[in-house]
């Protein structure tokens, strides 16, 4: 067993690799190579006996593996990585770059071709392709682990930063909150994160049931107190007391029903329909509106009373179109999620995929774009590894495909939507390259490349 290390790799993220390859100079170039890439731990097996307990050992990140070998070939070194970590991407190196040993990969669990000869641009792709693979699995483990609540607010963008550090401050406070923002932003989700697990999270949609139900199902009832009141019901402040109560679309309630929400926030005592006591309550009311409050109130369409008691605390979330640079991020994490559920292979977005996602407008923001990829995974071809821009609605996030300059006739070439995503990236990284670089997942000189028009898609 071989080891390389490079002593001078460039700053970033490194991981550790295996390397299984029976040619001596193939693989120390491929090493040298990966080291180039950054900081990573580099570890070259040329011949394989016991995959499981090299994997065991190594507990690699990312493997590069021959397909033909002596002894194990990179197909049963593929079905080992499956059974080791079903997620472990693993990239077929193979002069034998066949479209039958493709599938043959492709369905044992492969999750990249470089084919032979490779040059240091092939590598540094395939490898920026791991490492998204990488960081999303990893996002997802620390959303399991940690702040559930909180990390299901996906988003890197500068306002989403600012989001978190907001909630992370006010959600120990027992201050009502009031949160607006267009529908599909992650209303209830920033809810649940502010509530974070204090007591139980009661919810409610104003606009989605009638005021007479309305009534019954917030202040509760007694026994007899209506026809087909059957038995006694506490009603959902009760159920919220210790807790918090989200009133969804609220701007909805009626003004009797604003009227009698108001006392019990002034009282902290609720009275079910037909009782004749009240009963103390203690909750942290957390509202919602897909509309301004503010401007209802001022056309005297919202108590302005019950508004001041409702904001104590506020949010705007931003619409996706605010927050493009978490496009991506959103869409790889939909289509992992996706993937599973619906039995597909397919791992990451086409870079036109993904550019046409980002240039969209997104008029139903988070929710719109979690359906779209939904769509497109169950459409994907089965056994395909990227997600196509076919698969797409031809009216994506409410203007389609063309991109600004173009036409119908003319759509915009890859080309020049690689390049106008490529400044988006620099203008929110400061014209920082070496940053940009790190966001878009390619390396410092293929961005420069690029950017002099000497490297296209």
């Amino acid at each position: 067993m071989a080891q390389f290390a490079e002593t001078q790799s460039p700053p970033g993220t490194g991981y550790r690799i295996l390397v299984l390859e029976d040619e001596p100079d193939v693989a120390a170039l491929l090493a040298r190579m990966l080291a180039s890439c950054g900081p990573h731990e580099v570890t070259v097996v040329n011949t394989v006996e016991e995959p499981r307990l090299l994997l065991e050992s190594v507990r690699p990140q990312v493997v590069f593996t021959d397909l033909m070998m002596p002894g194990v070939d990179g197909f049963e070194v593929i079905r080992a990585c499956q059974a080791h970590d079903p997620g472990l991407p693993v990239i077929v190196v193979s002069a034998h770059a066949t479209l039958d040993n493709a599938v043959r990969a492709v369905k044992a669990g492969a999750f990249d071709f470089l084919a032979k000869p490779f040059g240091l641009d092939a590598v540094e792709l395939v490898l920026a392709k791991a490492g998204r693979e990488i960081a999303a699995r990893e996002r997802e483990a620390r959303l399991a682990a940690r702040d559930p609540e909180l990390e299901a607010l996906l988003g890197e963008s500068p306002v989403m930063v600012r989001l978190k550090a907001w909630i992370r401050q006010v959600r120990a406070t027992r201050a009502n909150v009031l949160i607006e923002g267009e529908s599909g932003t992650g209303k209830e989700l920033v809810a649940r994160a502010l509530h974070a697990g204090q007591g139980p999270f009661v919810a409610l949609n104003m606009a989605a049931i009638p005021d007479t139900l309305a009534e019954a199902e917030l202040f509760g009832y007694v026994k007899g107190a209506f026809t087909g009141a059957s038995r006694d019901r506490p009603g959902l402040i009760r159920e919220a007391h210790g807790g918090s109560l989200f009133l969804d679309e609220i701007h909805a309630m009626s003004p009797l029903l604003q009227a009698k929400l108001l006392r019990v926030l002034q009282d902290r005592r609720v009275r079910p329909l037909g009782a004749e006591r009240e009963y103390p309550v203690e909750f942290r009311l957390l509202a919602a509106a897909n509309v301004s409050l503010e401007e209802k109130v001022a056309r005297e369409a919202f108590r302005r009373d019950l508004y001041h008691r409702i904001k104590v605390l506020y949010v705007r979330l931003p619409p996706l179109r605010e927050r493009r640079e978490d496009i991506g991020l959103l869409a790889e994490a939909f289509l992992h999620r996706y993937a599973r559920a619906h039995g597909r292979r397919v791992r990451r977005l086409a870079p036109e995929t993904l550019l046409a996602l980002t240039q969209a407008d997104w008029p139903g923001n988070v929710r719109e774009l979690e359906n779209v990829i939904e769509q497109a995974v169950i459409l994907c071809p089965e056994g395909a590894l990227e997600l196509p821009l076919a698969v797409l609605p031809e009216n994506l996030g409410g203007r389609g495909w063309l991109e600004e300059g173009s036409s119908p006739d003319r759509p915009a070439t890859l080309a020049e939507m690689e390049l106008r995503y490529i400044h988006t990236i620099l203008e929110r990284c400061g014209h920082n390259k070496a940053e940009a670089a790190r966001v878009l997942g390619i390396g410092y000189k293929t961005l420069l490349r690029k950017l002099a028009g000497q490297e296209s898609v």
